[in-house]
């Protein structure tokens, strides 16, 4: 069985730079982030720490008044998991609890941000700290803005006459539209993440590759052709012109072709047995 040590580690060039990363620093991206996230939510939802909820609470209700001249309040009014809670004139009051202050979005990506995997060349790792304290900071108040914007926007459409009930989840989730942004910014500033998922897949594809290879090689040294589909696979040709695309491969090569099979004439197995076994196959 093909295993990981059969074959060198790959290497994703991206903006000039070289993404090699470890197992370990994967298995962590996948394990500690989601659990981390979940920690510091609890964190955050531990009554201490309700001091949040009077922040929000308190600024939402300014931009009320100072936007919409609501005559909205902020009540100090503890009871069960909730201690604050909106009063807007002539409808019952909107209880405020962690869930709505938008921290379990901070703490998603905090875990993402944190535990994206850090790349073994020395050069695009240089600057990562810098890079992961700037996304968690810029990330945390884009998504505590748009949190407070989404509570404005609910709140004076019940204060109009909509259903609580009607307008809660539907804006919550549509403002999750924001999380699409901040992982654009995240590919900007940490392209690790998105390129650690990019790795994982070629961690697992790798052995597939591998033994496509050897069952290339095996049948050009036994039979002196090998079939058209299995090369195509090797080569990563795009299906809706892989034509083409092979013909002009047979052209620069000087192979042939019959029927399903891609004929290598004696003399030149040597050579298309080496090109096939480099990272890049058949890239003179």
């Amino acid at each position: 069985m093909l295993k990981f040590k059969d074959f060198k580690k790959p290497v994703i060039e991206y903006e000039e730079r070289k993404y090699i990363f470890s197992i370990r620093s994967l298995l962590l991206l996948a394990i500690a982030a989601p659990i981390s996230a979940y920690l510091i939510y609890l964190f955050f939802d531990l009554r201490i720490n309700y001091w949040l909820h009077e922040i929000v609470v308190k600024q939402t209700v300014y931009f009320l008044n100072i936007f919409f001249d609501m005559g909205a309040e902020a009540q100090f009014a503890p009871s069960g998991k909730y201690d604050w809670r909106f009063l807007v004139p002539g409808k019952s009051p909107i209880y405020f609890e962690t869930f709505c202050t938008g921290i379990q979005a901070i703490c998603v990506f905090a875990g993402i941000i944190i535990f994206s995997p850090h790349s073994q060349d020395s050069r695009a790792k240089e600057d990562i700290i810098w890079r992961k304290t700037k996304s968690l900071i810029i990330s945390s108040l884009i998504f505590y803005v748009v949190n407070i914007i989404r509570m404005l926007i609910q709140i004076e459409l019940y204060h109009i006459g909509y259903d609580w009930a009607d307008i809660h989840f539907s804006i919550s989730a549509a403002s999750s539209f924001v999380a699409a942004i901040i992982v654009l910014l995240l590919h900007k500033w940490i392209p690790e993440f998105i390129l650690s998922i990019i790795y994982i897949g070629t961690l697992v594809s790798e052995p597939i590759k591998i033994k496509r290879k050897e069952k290339i090689k095996e049948a050009v040294s036994q039979t002196n052709k090998v079939e058209l589909k299995l090369m195509v696979k090797v080569l990563r040709m795009d299906k809706k012109t892989h034509d083409a695309q092979i013909s002009k491969w047979l052209t620069d090569f000087g192979y042939k072709i019959e029927g399903n099979y891609i004929v290598v004439s004696n003399e030149q197995i040597p050579e298309f047995v080496e090109l096939l076994m480099q990272d890049k196959p058949f890239k003179r």
